[in-house]
């Protein structure tokens, strides 16, 4: 019983100083305009999901000591590869959690063409590697590639993507390694 006479003396109060107040437009749109910013807030980052990234992480060694890597390649696309390790022989020395790693394909090695670039999550479950299939590049084409983690480079990489289905081969080249015998 006391808690409801609580209850309505605060209620009261609250309509007591509220009646002496004007109550015009502008204080109406700025009050639904901070309702609806909290509540599209509320909504993206329930669309997000459950991780958590860091937005520049920030590393006590250079991260990308293991290079980059490209492979896979077909006429359209290529995979992409790199690994965060700043210690590469004392379990990589990164944090349990996910890093973003933002890459960037570009026709020159200056990027000044960029073509396509996103980010991936370097997820300790997979030893904080990146695999990215890009798709939807140009047939026989040299591209290179990066990546960026905070505010570290990783070395450029070149790669190129395979001819169209039909088209003429110009040149094939075979590497071979061979051991000496012993």
């Amino acid at each position: 019983m006391a808690d409801e006479r609580h209850m309505e003396d605060w209620i009261k109060k609250l309509t007591d100083e509220n009646q002496d107040k004007k109550f015009d437009r502008r204080s109406f749109l700025k009050g639904t305009g901070k309702i609806a910013g909290l509540s599209l807030g509320m909504v993206l980052a329930q669309s997000i999901g459950g991780f958590e990234v860091n937005a520049a992480p920030k590393f006590q060694s250079y991260p990308f000591t293991l290079g980059v890597a490209s492979g896979d390649p077909l006429p359209d696309g290529v995979v992409l590869w790199t690994r965060l390790a700043p210690e590469p022989l004392n379990g990589g020395g990164m944090p349990g959690e996910a890093v973003p790693v933002k890459w960037e394909i570009a026709r020159d090695e200056r990027f000044r063409h960029i073509v396509q670039h996103g980010t991936e999550l370097a997820r300790p479950d997979l030893a904080h590697s990146v695999h990215v299939e890009v798709s939807g590049l140009k047939p026989d084409q040299v591209y290179y590639y990066r990546f960026k983690s905070g505010y570290e480079f990783s070395p450029i990489g070149r790669t190129k993507t395979l001819p169209a289905a039909g088209s003429a081969v110009k040149e094939f080249k075979v590497c071979l390694c061979v051991l000496p015998a012993v």
